[in-house]
């Protein structure tokens, strides 16, 4: 389910709507690299939505580094 981020699609319908940052992908590999990574596998994150992945990195303290 998160594997699709509407808020950073490419061809954005929106011009005007700045990006939303950090993206789904970013929140994923944050989570992934973190001590907690054996708590949430793959498939575990893929299921999760972005508001999920926001709740994950915040319980655990886990730092995002987004781009520009």
């Amino acid at each position: 389910m998160a594997g699709h981020d509407i808020h950073n699609d490419v061809t954005p319908k929106q011009t005007l709507t700045p990006h939303r940052k950090p993206t789904i992908t970013e929140l994923k590999n944050a989570i992934a690299a973190s001590p907690q990574a054996s708590s949430y596998p793959a498939a575990a994150l893929q299921s999760m939505t972005r508001n999920d992945l926001i709740a994950v990195a915040k319980r655990h303290s886990i730092t995002v580094a987004t781009t520009l």
